[in-house]
Parts: C-alpha cells; structure tokens; sequence
C-alpha cells in the first residue's frame, strides 16, 4: 500500500533548496494509482473513488434518484441501443454509460469521470492469493464528441480527434452496426484484449479485458460481449460520502474517482477547478475520502501530528505556497484536502481548516448524497 512505502518520506524535514517532499509524496501515490487503475481501477488507498463535493455537485431535487448497478450483471441481456450523438462534455458529477454483462467474477466497480471522458472498471476483488494487478479485470472507456482515444493505457486517454493514430489497430466486426477494431496496442497482460468502436458519430468507446478468466471463454469474445451490452446516456448522478456547505470560491468538479467494493470497502477522490491545471499537472484541490479501521489509520497512512476540533490531524505545506490537511477518524472516516497552489489556498481562506469545517460527512454507502 502506497501510504505506507511513502511515510517514510513524509517524516523526512523539508530542506531550504527547490525539492518539494510534499509534491514527492504525492507524484509517488499518483504513480501507485495509475498502476492500480491500469490493471483494476481500484485507484490508491487514500485516494480514489467518489467523493466530496458542494450542493452543485449533488444533483438537482428534479433529478431522479441515482440507481445503484447490480453487483452481478445478467449473463443474457440484450443488445443496447446505440446513441445518436455523444456529449459535447460529460459532467464530472453524473455517470453518462453503464455496463450491462461483465463476468460475474468481476463485482467491484471503479468509475473515474472527467469533462472529456469517462472511465469504469468491473474487477474481481482482490485477495492475497489474487493481487489487484492479477485480478480480472474489465475497462469501459468513452470520450465525449471530437475526441479520440490513445492506443495505450494511459490514465489520460482522451485526444483530439485524428491525433490517437492507428498503428497496432486492426479490423472487427461492427459493434450493434458501428465501426470498430481491435487494439494489440492495450493487451499487454494475459489473456487480455480491447476492442474500440464509434459509439456515436466522431466519438470512440473502448474496452479492454486483463485476465480473463478461463471459464468466460476467450477474452476477445469477452470484450465484444461487454462492448454490445454497454448501457449509455444513463446520466446518473453520482452519490458522494461528503458534501461542503459553501463550494471553493472559483473552482468546479473537474474529475471524481470513487470506487465500491462488493464487500462493503471504498475510497474516493474528488477534483477541482476552473478548467485548468497547475504546472505540475494537478487539478488545484483535491480531496480524498476513505473508512478508517482505527482512528490513526492502521499504520498505512502516516500518523498523525497534530489536532483540529478535537480530530488527531496532520498539516504539510508545500514550497510552491499549496498546503494539504489529513484529519482521522471524523465519523469513522479519513479525510484529506489539499490545495495544490497559492491561488487556491489564498481562496480558501490561507488554509483547509474551514473547508473541513463545511463538510458534512455521510459514513454509510446508503446515506450518500
């Protein structure tokens, strides 16, 4: 687990000179979480998942209520119909696509949402027989209108259109009528495969399959099966364990990552912005939830060094003025805010104590607003 090969290097005094331990610790959780995503999406401990936001991000009351996706999907549903245009953007706080059939084996879900495009994964749940990078695993990916997709398996998939290429592509059977081909550029684990098609006119859809088990059958069927199935325009607004009175002056959901364990486990991360990122490739603040087993984190996140209303906490600062805030055991809970510039921190009022003060927390996965 990442938090705990990174303590260490929190503990470490921060020197006079450029280095940054606060931004080291948290490029080394971002490299953890993009291993986990490739291969299952269950983003970082600490990190990942569906989280905080203000009013807006919660859905408007004439909005129905989200639908929570079946654990186990039916192994005979039917071909879903096709959309006749895609979204221009997709909305960070909503759920554009579902997935219908995945094998039954992959019950934990991962959906990591953006303005150009849209991830969900279906994975089997890892054990210490089976470690998240060896779990079957499947991989929706979509972009919004006049974006392609990159032929690898970058966390940051969306393009420009025409700008993704075609080396490695190669023909397949329409998908439900549209245009699709097989990418060898995405199957670098066993048994995998991914096959892309136009879901809508000039917008790309994708999927890929890791580990395949063997009892689903060959993992090209596999993946065309899924891509049949997919489940789109349902729009569901995506519930939150946290919610902040008053938003970030200026900021707005630019990405959530929330992941749900078919055992009751989940993280989530929320991200927020105007649109564009720090210099170092940040959105200006994030914020990080996830249930605590005991109330110093069980030895995986670093202790805790100080207090905030009564809460054990810890505070860092960063030599480009961001700062980030980690308090335990609120409710049960593990909460970490950080401001990733000046500007940020400045509009927050010079630091994330109000911003914890405004947060109201929802614990059980059934109270999520």
């Amino acid at each position: 687990m990442e938090e705990k090969l990174l303590a260490p290097l929190r503990d470490v005094p921060l020197p006079p000179s450029a280095v940054d331990l606060h931004r080291a610790v948290r490029d080394g959780r971002r490299q953890v979480r993009r291993r986990r995503i490739a291969a299952t999406a269950t983003a970082g401990l600490a990190v990942v998942a569906v989280l905080a936001a203000a009013p807006v991000l919660v859905g408007r009351a004439d909005r129905p209520t989200p639908v929570t996706p079946a654990i186990t999907p039916s192994p005979t549903a039917t071909a879903a119909p096709m959309p006749a245009a895609a979204p221009a953007a997709f909305d960070p706080a909503r759920q554009y696509a579902e997935f219908g059939w995945v094998p039954p084996v992959m019950t934990d879900r991962t959906v990591r949402t953006g303005t150009d495009q849209l991830a969900l994964t279906a994975s089997a749940p890892q054990t210490s027989q089976l470690p998240v990078k060896d779990a079957p695993a499947a991989e929706l990916r979509l972009v919004s209108a006049g974006r392609d997709i990159t032929l690898g398996i970058d966390r940051d998939f969306a393009v420009a259109a025409g700008r993704a290429g075609s080396a490695g592509l190669e023909p397949a059977e329409p998908v439900n009528g549209r245009t699709a081909r097989w990418n060898a550029n995405a199957t670098v684990e066993p048994r995998s495969a991914a096959l892309r098609w136009e879901y809508a006119p000039g917008a790309w859809a994708e999927v890929i399959v890791r580990h395949t088990p063997v009892s689903a059958g060959d993992p090209r069927a596999v993946a065309r099966r899924i891509a049949l199935d997919i489940r789109y325009a349902v729009d569901w607004p995506i519930r939150l364990p946290v919610r902040f009175a008053t938003p970030p002056a200026g900021l707005k959901p630019m990405a959530y990552l929330v992941t749900r364990r078919a055992h009751g486990g989940w993280d989530v991360e929320l991200s927020y912005g105007a649109g564009k990122r720090t210099k170092y490739g940040d959105w200006p603040l994030v914020v990080l939830v996830l249930p605590l087993t005991f109330p110093t984190g069980d030895g995986v996140i670093a202790p805790p060094d100080s207090r905030i209303d009564g809460h054990p906490a810890r505070r860092r600062s960063s030599v480009d003025g961001g700062a980030s805030l980690q308090v335990y055991w609120v409710q049960g809970l593990y909460l970490e805010m950080t401001a990733h510039d000046k500007a940020t921190l400045r509009k927050l009022g010079g630091n994330l104590d109000g911003l914890f003060r405004s947060a109201t927390l929802h614990p059980e996965v059934d109270d999520w607003r």
